[in-house]
């Protein structure tokens, strides 16, 4: 079960589109950034503008994910490449520019996504059904999303579901699970350990687990036998 989960998660969260023309999380740095980057930090802002338009769509697709509410990833996403350039002189191009702006915007959501999850009550996933916010029929039907609408609905399907865990889990599982990163690489980018990654991520897939079984046994009691 946890494997469907995870096949879900995959399936719809974020730009399927955008992920596909974007290159590996694991880039190499490309010449045009580094030349970017010099520019910056010698005080050329245009040439950072050309690194926020990069980049800007795969940093609010990060923050969305993590954060789970549209207008603060926004925030979110604006707030790390503000940080991003008050430290680009940091930058020393040990890994790609996008691999450090990554794992400054995953740490403002994270902190953002604590904070908004302190303001917000529990929602059971039933109470969310009743309220008609989760579909089932869209989340466990075989076939792809047809349209740009129900890409949309299958998308918010899921994000539902994701905010329905701890930030701690939400994060693990977005870096996990949907952009590929392995546990060492989760665990600089979370500054934590690796034992402390394998736990999040266990607890999570298991929450995961326990919140869409009960949606898939009523989803296969209605569909034709």
């Amino acid at each position: 079960m946890s494997q469907l989960a995870i096949g879900i998660l995959k399936l719809g969260l974020g730009c399927p589109t955008a992920r596909v023309q974007n290159p590996p999380l694991r880039e190499r740095v490309l010449g045009g950034d580094l030349d970017l980057i010099r520019r910056c930090q010698q005080g050329d802002t245009l040439a950072f503008r050309h690194l926020v338009e990069r980049y800007e769509g795969r940093i609010y697709t990060l923050a969305c994910s993590i954060i789970g509410d549209r207008e603060l990833a926004r925030d979110a996403a604006q707030e790390a490449f503000i940080r991003a350039y008050r430290a680009l002189h940091k930058f020393q191009a040990k890994s790609s520019f996008y691999t450090w702006l990554y794992r400054i915007a995953t740490n403002v959501s994270l902190n953002m996504a604590q904070k908004e999850n302190r303001r917000r009550d529990n929602i059971s996933i039933d109470a969310l059904q009743e309220k008609q916010e989760i579909s089932t029929d869209r989340f466990f039907r075989t076939d792809q999303p047809e349209n740009d609408i129900e890409r949309i609905d299958l998308r918010n399907n899921i994000q539902t579901v994701l905010n329905a865990l701890s930030p701690d889990h939400r994060a693990v599982v977005v870096l996990k699970d949907l952009e590929d990163m392995s546990q060492e690489e989760i665990a600089k980018t979370l500054n934590c350990s690796i034992g402390t990654v394998k736990s999040r991520l266990s607890r999570a897939r298991a929450q995961l687990r326990d919140l869409l079984r009960p949606l898939y046994d009523e989803w296969r009691e209605k569909e034709p036998k």
